[in-house]
C-alpha cells in the first residue's frame, strides 16, 4: 500500500464545507432566538401560533436566497446552514419536535408503536433433563465450539 502525504491545506479544504454549514446553522439559531425574543413568541401555546412561523420563514428565505444569489462559495455554504436551520425550526413549529435535540419517535402517534412480544412458554421441571451423545460420521469424533449440527437422527 503506497504511503501518501496529506497536507494541512487538503485537510482544511475537506473540513471547510461542513464547518461553514455548521457555522451558518449556529448563526441562524442565534438570529432565530433574537426573532422569537423580539416578537415575544410563547412556545407553551397549544395549536398553531402565527408568531412562531416568523422564524422559519425568515431563516428559510434568507438561506435559500443566499444559496442562490451569492457568488462566493464560502458564503453559499453559510447560507446553506441558515436554510438548514430554517428547516429544523419549521419542523419544530409544525411537529413540536426539536430535530437538533435528538429524535424520540413521532410523539404521541400510534404509527410506530409496536406491542412487545412476550410469549407464554411452558416452564420446565428442574432435574428432568437428559443428555444425548452426538456421533459424527467422519475422521473427527469431537465437535469444537464453532461447528454446528446439521442433521439429528433420533433412534
Amino acid at each position: 500500500m503506497p504511503k501518501t502525504k496529506i497536507s494541512g491545506k487538503q485537510v482544511l479544504d475537506e473540513v471547510k464545507g461542513p464547518i461553514l454549514i455548521v457555522a451558518g446553522m449556529i448563526g441562524a439559531n442565534m438570529a432565530g432566538k433574537a426573532i422569537d425574543k423580539v416578537l415575544k413568541v410563547e412556545s407553551s401555546l397549544e395549536g398553531m401560533n402565527v408568531k412562531s412561523m416568523a422564524k422559519p420563514v425568515v431563516l428559510l428565505t434568507a438561506g435559500v436566497a443566499g444559496a442562490i444569489f451569492l457568488k462566493e462559495p464560502n458564503l453559499k455554504l453559510i447560507a446553506t446552514g441558515i436554510a438548514a436551520s430554517g428547516i429544523a425550526s419549521s419542523v419544530k413549529v409544525f411537529l413540536k419536535k426539536d430535530l437538533l435535540a435528538g429524535f424520540d419517535g413521532l410523539g404521541e402517534s400510534d404509527l410506530i408503536q409496536i406491542e412487545p412480544y412476550d410469549p407464554e412458554l411452558p416452564e420446565l421441571e428442574d432435574g428432568s433433563y437428559d443428555t444425548l451423545d452426538v456421533e459424527i460420521a467422519g475422521p473427527d469424533t469431537m465437535l469444537d465450539d464453532y461447528e454446528e449440527i446439521q442433521e439429528v437422527e433420533i433412534l
